[in-house]
């Protein structure tokens, strides 16, 4: 059996120049650039800012794409 991980809070998630940047309660923050993401390249930027936050990752809802916390985290942007 696994035992689940609790990451920090996800407090902030918005596309800024080309770029994906995430804030976390701890301090951490992730910076990617859209082009790391297939599904994100390419995309009109108010599709890009629209960026829903849950507990379990960030989502586009425009662009059906999820990215989740641990993910980020560990500086996985989804599929190159």
């Amino acid at each position: 059996m696994s035992a689940v991980v609790d990451l920090p809070a996800c407090i902030r998630a918005v596309y800024k120049q080309g770029h994906i940047h995430v804030s976390y309660a701890d301090g951490k923050e992730v910076r990617f650039p859209i082009s790391a993401n297939r599904r994100l390249r390419g995309q009109a930027e108010e599709k890009l800012s629209r960026i829903e936050i849950g507990h379990f990752g960030i989502h586009w809802p425009d662009l059906d794409e999820d990215l989740s916390h641990a993910g980020l985290r560990s500086d996985r942007f989804g599929q190159p």
